[in-house]
């Protein structure tokens, strides 16, 4: 299964004086992270440490940013993955307290941090489902909404012209030829997308 979260989670932890903030988001881009970092930057001048991971679609990047080698990005990356996250990404932002932690304790710090900011987060599964958006006469709408709410199919979106077209997403199993034989034909598929369907846990 994948996941993914709902909206931005923080969180703050103190280990010797070291100050650390985690951003766990949403992100659907590599731009879209590079514009939130760059936020964040701005808005945190005087911390030291800017270290995050992601996976948005098929990339996935750790990043030390100046830390010990594989202290603070990789961890961080291997916390998405271990939690089965897909377009998140984790920012750890550290001020400095005086005092060096070695790489042990940052690995374990920064571990941390997404845990802390993780718990306080909005967990979302995503489930692959298929989109499709037909067409149909006025006299079959009430015996096809009452199909599609007995199939349990989600209906998205109805728009009433000439014919009625009606959107809604079904599990990947179903199959559209089923349904056009049950309707005789008298349905008329205009369109059929691969969907995500988000769930909140």
């Amino acid at each position: 299964m994948n996941y993914t979260i709902l909206e931005l989670a923080t969180s703050e932890i103190e280990v010797e004086k070291s100050h650390f903030i985690g951003y766990l988001f949403p992100v659907s881009s590599i731009d879209e992270f590079n514009e939130f970092l760059s936020k964040i930057k701005k808005e945190n001048m005087k911390a030291r440490h800017f270290c995050y991971a992601y996976i948005i679609n098929d990339e996935k990047r750790g990043n030390d940013d100046g830390e010990p080698k594989g202290s603070a990005g990789l961890p961080l990356l291997n916390s998405l993955i271990k939690n089965e996250l897909s377009n998140v990404a984790i920012i750890v932002i550290r001020y400095f307290g005086g005092t060096l932690l070695g790489s042990g304790r940052l690995l374990r710090t920064y571990v941390r941090s997404f845990e802390e900011t993780f718990l306080k987060a909005k967990k979302v599964e995503l489930i692959s489902m298929k989109k499709y958006e037909v067409s149909l006469s006025y006299d079959l709408y009430d015996i096809f909404k009452n199909y599609l709410k007995m199939s349990n199919f989600n209906i998205l979106n109805t728009t009433f012209n000439d014919t009625i077209i009606i959107s809604f997403i079904a599990p990947v199993s179903f199959k559209k030829e089923t349904m056009l034989d049950k309707f005789l034909f008298k349905i008329k598929i205009l369109n059929e997308e691969d969907y995500c369907y988000r769930k909140e846990i």
